[in-house]
C-alpha cells in the first residue's frame, strides 16, 4: 500500500502542459455540466496539480492525482505523480472493522449464551460468523479495487498528456 511516485516525461513545455491540463479540468465539481470536455476537476497551478476524474464525485473516497511539474531538458517537462490509496483504504478498514467485527462478536456471545443447547445454536453461530467474514471480504475487495483504480487512472492520465513513464520511485 505504499504510495509510489511515478516520473513521467512529456515533450511539452511546462506552460503547454499546464494549459493542456486546464483545458480538460474544471476547478469545481459543480462546473462539470457547463464544460462538456472536462475530464478532471481540481486545482492546477504553474508547478503542481491536484485533480480527480469526474466519474468520482466529491464525496467519493477515490484518490486524487497529485503532481509536481519540473522543467526538464530541451524544453521537456518532467512530472512526479502520486495517488495516495492508503488513506481511503484505512478509512474503509477502520469503518468495517469497527462496526461489523464488534457486531459479529456480540451476536456470537449472545448466541452462545442464549441459543446454546437449542436447535438454533448453529444458525446463530453462522449468522455471527457472517458479520466477521463480510468485514474481512469487503476490506480485501476494497484494497484490490483501489490498486486497480490507481493503475487504470494513472495509465489514462499518462496517455491524455502524451507522456511516457520514465520510472517508478519508492
Amino acid at each position: 500500500m505504499n504510495t509510489k511516485a511515478i516520473t513521467i516525461k512529456t515533450p511539452q513545455s511546462p506552460n503547454e502542459l499546464v494549459s493542456k491540463l486546464k483545458e480538460m479540468t474544471v476547478t469545481d465539481f459543480d462546473m462539470i455540466c457547463q464544460s462538456h470536455n472536462a475530464i478532471y476537476y481540481g486545482e492546477i497551478t504553474s508547478h503542481s496539480f491536484n485533480i480527480r476524474h469526474v466519474r468520482y464525485g466529491p464525496m467519493s473516497h477515490a484518490p486524487y492525482i497529485q503532481g509536481e511539474l519540473l522543467e526538464g531538458v530541451n524544453n521537456h517537462t518532467v512530472i512526479k505523480v502520486k495517488m495516495d490509496i492508503k488513506e481511503p483504504y484505512e478509512l474503509v478498514r477502520k469503518t468495517y472493522f469497527s462496526t461489523l467485527l464488534p457486531i459479529g462478536v456480540i451476536i456470537m456471545l449472545l448466541s452462545v449464551l442464549v441459543m446454546w443447547g437449542t436447535e438454533f445454536q448453529w444458525q446463530s453461530l453462522l449468522l455471527s460468523s457472517s458479520f466477521i467474514l463480510v468485514a474481512f471480504i469487503v476490506v480485501a475487495l476494497e484494497r484490490v479495487t483501489l490498486i486497480s483504480t490507481k493503475k487504470k487512472e494513472l495509465a489514462a492520465f499518462v496517455s491524455r498528456i502524451d507522456g511516457l513513464i520514465v520510472q517508478e520511485l519508492d
